[in-house]
Parts: structure tokens; C-alpha cells; sequence
């Protein structure tokens, strides 16, 4: 099952998908590529996203 997270990437704001591999989460934007491993998939919240060539925390 993949999860989207739409405008959410930290590098370029593009959409980020959340899928699994054999033994770890991970997040990538289908945009830039950025991929970023996790622990669980609610980690992606934690973490900033980019709004207009700077990241903020979101909140």
C-alpha cells in the first residue's frame, strides 16, 4: 500500500509517496527523487517542508 503526501518533499515541495521495502519505511518524491528512510510512517509529519525555497517546521 502506498501512502501520498502531497507538496510535503523538503528539497523541492513535490509530492512525496510512502512505501515499504523488505524491512524499512521510506519516503520519495516522485519529483526531484529526494528519498529519505523511516521508522515508522509517521515520521514523515515530523518533518519540514519546504514552502518557497525554505523549510519551516510544519505544524
Amino acid at each position: 500500500m502506498v501512502l501520498w503526501k502531497l507538496k510535503n518533499c523538503p528539497r523541492c515541495g513535490g509530492d512525496v509517496f510512502i512505501d515499504r521495502d523488505l524491512d524499512t519505511w521510506y519516503a520519495q518524491c516522485l519529483q526531484c527523487s529526494y528519498r529519505q528512510e523511516m521508522a515508522t510512517p509517521d515520521e514523515l509529519d515530523r518533518q519540514p517542508v519546504a514552502t518557497g525555497g525554505e523549510l519551516v517546521p510544519e505544524e
